[in-house]
């Protein structure tokens, strides 16, 4: 035998079978993704791996962060990418293993994010586009999605009404410009544009005025919210026309990750207490404020005397600690989700139950969600269903927002004789009979409360009919249907609970004292949507094309009717008595307001075309023509278009060269286009209305004339313009962006005086001369302050400089209603040329004179005093981890602006102690006299500057080797823990809707429903 050629032999076939074998594993490629700065699993991280004949098979990690992808073919790359983690790709080429540890990345530039009817990477954007993701939103108690986004982004602007668990805030995305409309964003949900109107009945039965509007988007589980982009200018929410002129926010749920599923179930429980009260006099003080107040009123001493014997009646009742409570609230979360081959489910259910810090109020909400996807023939074809309902369920507390002299809930708390007792000697609730309001008794004989059932559907199928051409056909359905009821105790007393119902000028002679009251309410909104799209994207060399063209129809129905009911069967007198709260129980029921129906209409035709040359130069051009069935003949159709342009300047061989060694990022954009409007427009205004209806009181048929319609009313429109500079230093550590913007609101829809008149009062809609111009600078930017193996730091901060100013007005306009005794008619706000919007206007206050009698700059004319829109925010987000424990602080400002405090216009008066009501230290000490007249004046505008510790948490995440549970996590967080300002109420961050003939107003505090500090404890595990 030859041992040479036998040697040889053997090594060759060692070779051949090594060879074989390398190439058969490669078939296979397995891997484990985990976090560099924990080594934790990472779930959901995108696996894409590239064949040897160019065949693309991708998966994603599991919960425990590995996946498997096989192929007849070898491997020759994979790509792993994962929102929130820096890119990477891998040349596998007769590898079967490939683990890796990601880094987490301050630049998303190769993000995807949604731009309506389409993606784009970061990177690839032209227009001013913000992405906040699960990973940025705000922590803890959330009623509502935009509570997640509140000092996340710049340009965006988050207030609150008031404090009151789901209640509404203004969002303004780049300034407020409409002098009508709401200026609140277009909302879209998995690509269903919402309707932004009420959802529930406006008003409580026996409480006078108005109450803050609940949060439409409440009915939306914050935890299966992926990520919210916001579509600030014109080059991007042109793709939506008239409804994007005050920006877009996409929002996007979550959908399947894992190939194995994974099942989430995730509970917190939450303390809230109120984060501030007034400072009220205790008895004693309060009492001897009494004495002084008669006496400075002209008094003797010994009638003063008298006076405060009259109204002590002994107690001692802190009224704030009666109304408020520790409020305790739960959150349960359950998710399920998976991908295999074409098919990809999330399936999920939540319940919260939010209690108010106030007694008797809170909100209960239950959700359930389902997210499908299915490809079918090859991928051709994708089917998606994006179901959601909501059932949420309100408490309010009886608390208004232009109460008269008597205040509601809040307003009479700080106001009631701390010597009062909550019971007289029968267990009657006490009732002093003087008009003035027990608080305890409110809470206890008022209830109000409403159920919201709400449905949203989006159905799709998409086919692609040739490579890169597809076409998509979508049915939206948005359905919210409502009833709300509220009733009055029979029990309450006739002097501080005075009133009747008038419907259509029929008054139904109905007081609340023996008779009791209830009002029922309900209101159906059906919004239905129909879109066609064909999207082509193609390469040609260095050039790419991207081009979508489309059709959309949505029809949106308003219906809603009420019955007022009174008279009990049974009489409800003693204390023990239970007064039955069903509308079935009152002998008498009428209409509580005519009932009413409308429908709108959009039709709209749209279309955009993303170029790229070289990957340096990017053009989108976007056209979007809507339809509007609120316009009159002569203008239903407007026509939007808009333009912008990137040039990625590290791409050039020059800027390589020069600036390689400083930036790997640099990019130069700028954008220009036009947005409609339609906001605060009925759907009849534009049309000669008139109503017929039934007098209920003798049946005969009467007919309104509502108002005279305008054929020739234009949208209104907003021009944008603005430049910006994407930039990542060398090593990605530091990025950001820098956006200079500028917007002219015109042809702005006003509801005033006919020219001519049909009659002496009428009013009609119409477009009104004059702008609004929006300006500002926005700065963002992620550092990641330190690196390390087992510690980070990351730092997320954002700023914007703000300015508004009207132009060219040629009229006067009045807004902000002050309320309070003998201010009836009086008003704060006024837009006035050269100023900003909702511009303060009243006299100058310069302090008391020797008998305590206010003085007045230029004898009590007039002037204008700064605005309540903000000139300057920031948001500051510090970020950390430590091994397996991870901690956030979330800090926001605004400066610039100023709040009218209402609440001490209308009772922090020295006055008020002389007619035995409660004030503050601040009044005693102030040298009032207790016969100076509290008039609207500067006294009571203040700054609003704040900086404010908004948002904490702390969690750790256990090290878990278990068979059923893959991941665990505990947090503790806190929301409003710390704020400074020099505001003299509660919170300055506050707007109180104080509107005047539907203009809208800003930055008024009137004894609303105090904002809570909240401690959180949660709990988080995979299954």
């Amino acid at each position: 035998m030859n041992v040479k050629k036998l040697v040889k032999g053997m090594l060759c076939l060692c070779l051949a079978l090594f060879s074989t074998m390398a190439y058969a594993q490669n078939n296979t490629v397995t891997g484990k993704i985990t976090n560099a700065s924990d080594g934790a699993p990472i779930p959901g991280i995108s696996v894409m791996g590239e064949t040897t004949s160019g065949k693309k098979v991708g998966t994603a990690t599991g919960s425990d962060g590995t996946y498997k992808i096989t192929s007849s073919d070898g491997f020759k790359k994979i790509v792993f990418t994962g929102s929130g983690f820096l890119r990477r790709e891998e040349d596998i080429t007769g590898k079967s293993d490939v683990s890796y540890a990601m880094t987490t990345s301050n630049t998303n530039l190769n993000e995807v994010v949604i731009v309506g009817y389409g993606t784009r990477k970061v990177k690839d954007l032209t227009g001013s586009v913000a992405q906040v993701t699960t990973k940025d939103f705000n922590k803890g108690v959330i009623a509502s999605p935009d509570q997640l986004i509140a000092g996340r982004t710049p340009g965006v602007v988050v207030t609150p009404a008031d404090g009151q668990p789901g209640s509404a805030s203004t969002i303004n995305i780049r300034g407020a410009s409409s002098l009508r409309g709401s200026n609140v964003p277009l909302y879209v949900v998995d690509g269903v544009p919402l309707f932004n109107g009420g959802t529930s009945g406006n008003g409580g039965s026996g409480l006078e005025g108005n109450q803050t509007p609940m949060n439409p988007l409440a009915f939306l589980n914050p935890n299966d919210i992926e990520s919210m982009t916001i579509l600030k200018d014109a080059s991007s929410a042109a793709i939506y026309g008239s409804r994007g002129a005050n920006g877009v926010i996409l929002v996007t749920t979550k959908s399947g990750k894992s190939r194995r599923g994974t099942l989430t179930f995730n509970t917190s429980v939450s303390f809230s207490k109120a984060a501030a009260k007034y400072d009220l006099l205790n008895p004693s003080d309060f009492l001897a404020g009494v004495k002084a107040a008669n006496i400075s009123a002209g008094t003797s001493p010994e009638d003063a005397t008298i006076a405060v014997a009259n109204v002590d009646k002994g107690a001692s009742t802190d009224w704030q600690d009666e109304i408020f409570r520790t409020g305790v609230s739960q959150n349960y979360n359950l998710g399920w989700g998976m991908v295999n081959k074409g098919t990809t489910v999330r399936l999920s259910g939540s319940y919260d139950n939010i209690q108010g810090i106030v007694e008797n109020s809170g909100l209960k909400r239950l959700s359930a969600k389902a997210n499908i996807q299915q490809k079918l023939i090859n991928d051709k074809l994708t089917l998606n269903a994006n179901l959601t309902y909501g059932n949420i369920k309100n408490t309010y507390a009886p608390n208004s927002t232009n109460a008269g002299y008597q205040g509601s809930l809040i307003g009479a708390a700080i106001a009631f004789n701390p010597t009062f007792p909550v019971y007289d000697a029968q267990g009657y609730f006490y009732d002093p009979k003087d008009g003035n309001r027990n608080p305890v008794q409110m809470l206890n004989y008022f209830s109000d409360g409403d159920n919201i059932n709400r449905y949203l559907m989006n159905l799709s199928a998409g086919y692609e009919i040739i490579t890169g051409l597809t076409y998509k056909v979508t049915y939206g359905y948005d359905k919210s249907a409502s009833l709300r009821e509220a009733f009055s105790d029979p029990r309450l007393g006739a002097n501080a609970f005075s009133g009747t119902s008038n419907v259509n000028g029929v008054n139904y002679e109905n007081p609340i004292f023996g008779n009791g009251r209830g009002l029922s309410q309900d209101l159906d909104v059906n919004a239905n949507l129909f879109e066609n799209t064909l999207t082509y994207d193609k390469s040609f060399g260095n050039q790419d094309l991207n081009a979508v063209v489309g059709y959309s129809y949505q029809g949106t129905t308003y219906e809603g009717s009420s019955v007022v009911g009174w008279g009990l069967n049974t009489p409800v007198v003693t204390p023990t008595d239970v007064f039955v709260k069903d509308m079935g129980n009152f002998v008498n029921k009428k209409p509580g307001y005519i009932p009413f129906y409308s429908k709108e209409e959009l039709q709209s035709f749209f279309g955009r075309v993303n170029y790229t040359i070289n990957n340096k130069y990017l053009l989108t051009a976007t056209v979007r023509v809507d339809g509007s069935s609120k316009f009159g003949t002569n203008n239903k159709y407007g026509t939007f278009p808009a333009f912008a342009a990137k040039w990625k300047i590290m791409s050039e061989d020059f800027a390589a060269k020069s600036l390689g060694n400083v930036f790997t990022e640099l990019s130069l954009r700028a954008n220009w286009g036009i947005l409609g409007s339609q906001d605060g427009l009925g759907a009849y205004d534009a049309l000669n209305l008139s109503q017929t209806f039934v007098n209920n009181i003798d049946g005969s048929e009467g007919t309104n004339v509502v108002h005279q319609g305008n054929n020739d009313l234009k949208w209104e429109t907003a021009t944008t313009s603005g430049v910006g500079l994407d930039f990542a230093f060398v090593g990605n550590r530091l990025t950001g962006t820098i956006d200079y913007y500028h917007t002219v609101r015109q042809n702005m829809l006003f509801f005033g005086p006919t020219p001519g008149g049909f009659s002496a009062s009428s009013n009609y809609f119409n477009n009104i001369n004059g702008e609004v111009v929006n300006q500002g600078v926005e700065v963002s930017f992620n550092y990641q302050a330190i690196k390390k193996t087992k510690f980070s730091w990351d730092i997320n901060y954002n700023m914007t400089f703000m300015n508004n100013e009207m132009r060219n007005l040629d009229k006067t306009i009045i807004t902000g209603e002050v309320s309070g005794q003998g201010l009836t008619g009086a008003y704060a706000q006024t837009f006035a040329n050269g100023y900003p919007m909702y511009t303060w206007k009243m006299p100058v206050f310069e302090g008391f004179d020797g008998n305590g009698y206010a003085r007045y700059a230029d004898g009590t004319k007039d002037q204008l005093l700064g605005s309540p829109l903000p000139t300057f925010t920031l948001g500051l987000t510090n970020s950390f981890t430590w091994g397996n424990w991870s901690a956030s602080i979330f800090v926001n400002a605004a400066t610039g602006f100023y709040v009218y405090n209402n609440t001490a216009n209308a009772l922090f008066l020295a006055g008020s102690l002389k007619t035995a009501h409660n004030v503050t230290y601040e009044v005693v000490n102030s040298g009032e006299s207790s016969i100076n007249p509290g008039s609207v004046s500067s006294r009571f505008l203040e700054k609003g500057d704040f900086l404010r510790f908004a948002n904490s948490q702390i969690s750790y995440n256990f090290n878990i080797k278990n068979k059923y549970i893959k991941t665990l996590s505990a947090t503790l967080g806190g929301q409003n823990l710390i704020l400074i300002t020099n505001y003299s109420g509660l919170d300055p961050e506050v707007n109180v809707d104080k509107q005047i003939n539907g203009v809208p107003s800003r930055g008024f505090d009137y004894a609303g429903y105090p904002k809570a500090k909240t401690v959180t404890v949660g709990l988080n595990i995979g299954f």
